[in-house]
């Protein structure tokens, strides 16, 4: 039987059929939103499913070999469109009219025009407290996106408790329309690695053994430029021959020129080394091996990296923002994001101060147990199961 047909078939006989948009978890090249619609599915399917429930995933192409591998009761729906845009607001939408499940999730904000009963995921709003670290056109798309979600959801998932303040504050949602799911983290990536299978991944790309590391998109957001001075500061009072170097892992953002400016002016721009986009498989185990990873955004919505740093056994350094408190509480060092010279004397401690390393480390082990994308699925499919 075709797969329309067949969703159409279970629906009249009294199954329960959860649509979750797979869209950007299939996607080959993943950063933030996308890494966490492939945690959390992969974490749903061992989530057992009632005796009348059914999952049906929609892509606009076929999924991934990992992806594609479904439990009982799940199914998948290569949704085709032969355009780059418009597969959600009008492919999916015109699934909706003919096809519609009990509850379709959308993992990031963006929802088709017609969709009944939805569940989604505002990850921040970070484009609302902080328009200026966004290209303007970027800024009006989210607004758009955002206010159409807000509109249409009738429940929305939000990583944080900061979010959620947000989505009260900004756009005044009552509460009872926002659940709180805390993201997690790869423990099968992310990990403690030994100085040796670390070393491979130090030696492809040429590095020392002696480094901080950030990763994200070089934007304006991340607030790299003020990392960079902090940087300068630091190797300024540590003499010739000082071994540190700092690692920039990620693809240009907006801002960019700014930044590049920044590394390309400083008298320790052969110890800035931007390594592009990197898989995880290669950021875990430079994480492992960091002196400390930082992490000085000027605004996150959770924050995955912090976990990231917290499983791999590194000291964490983080910029003193609501959501971040909220997720690391004092299991690394808070800097306030606009002072580069309390970032400075953050890197000169974290290097000196030993055992200020091992009880950061070892609070942050504690501190992950907290987060798994089991619990995460457990709370997601709790929310999806009320709205039937």
């Amino acid at each position: 039987m075709p797969a329309d047909l067949n969703l159409l078939a279970t629906q009249t006989t009294g199954d329960i059929v959860y649509g979750i948009d797979a869209s950007s978890a299939n996607k080959q090249k993943r950063t933030g939103v996308e890494n966490y619609a492939r945690e959390l599915i992969q974490a749903l399917k061992l989530q057992p499913l009632k005796e009348q429930e059914r999952v049906v995933l929609y892509t606009p192409t076929k999924l991934d070999d990992e992806l594609g591998v479904l439990p009982a009761g799940w199914t998948s729906q290569i949704l085709h469109w032969p355009l780059k845009r418009g597969w959600m607001s009008c492919r999916v939408s015109w699934e909706m009219l003919r096809h519609r499940p009990s509850v379709l999730f959308v993992p990031g904000q963006g929802l088709p025009r017609f969709a009944g009963v939805t569940l989604t995921t505002i990850h921040d709003l970070a484009f609302a407290r902080r328009p200026d670290l966004y290209d303007p056109s970027v800024r009006r798309r989210l607004k758009r996106v955002t206010k159409h979600a807000i509109k249409k959801a009738t429940r929305i998932l939000v990583p944080s408790q900061a979010t959620k303040q947000d989505l009260v504050d900004l756009y005044h949602v009552t509460s009872d329309r926002i659940v709180v799911t805390p993201e997690a983290v790869n423990t099968k990536v992310f990990h403690p690695y030994s100085p040796e299978d670390a070393r491979v991944t130090l030696q492809q790309h040429r590095l020392g053994a002696n480094f901080f590391l950030t990763v994200g998109r070089l934007e304006k957001k991340k607030n790299l430029t003020t990392l960079i001075r902090a940087f300068e500061l630091f190797k300024s009072r540590r003499g010739m021959g000082d071994p540190f170097e700092l690692l920039l892992v990620g693809e240009p953002g907006f801002g960019y020129t700014e930044i590049k400016k920044y590394i390309d002016l400083s008298p320790y721009k052969n110890q800035i080394h931007e390594l592009g986009y990197l898989p995880d498989e290669e950021v875990a185990p430079l994480m492992s091996a960091a002196t400390a990873y930082v992490f000085p955004s000027w605004y996150e919505g959770f924050g995955i990296p912090n976990l990231e740093a917290m499983l791999a056994g590194t000291t964490l350094i983080t910029s003193d923002i609501e959501a971040h408190r909220e997720v690391v509480g004092d299991a690394g060092l808070l800097v306030a994001p606009g002072e580069p010279e309390a970032w400075a004397q953050a890197l000169a401690r974290v290097v000196k101060e030993g055992s200020l390393r091992a009880e950061l480390v070892e609070r942050g082990k504690q501190r992950v147990m907290g987060f798994s994308w089991q619990k995460t699925a457990a709370m997601t499919l709790d929310s999806l199961r009320s709205l039937v």
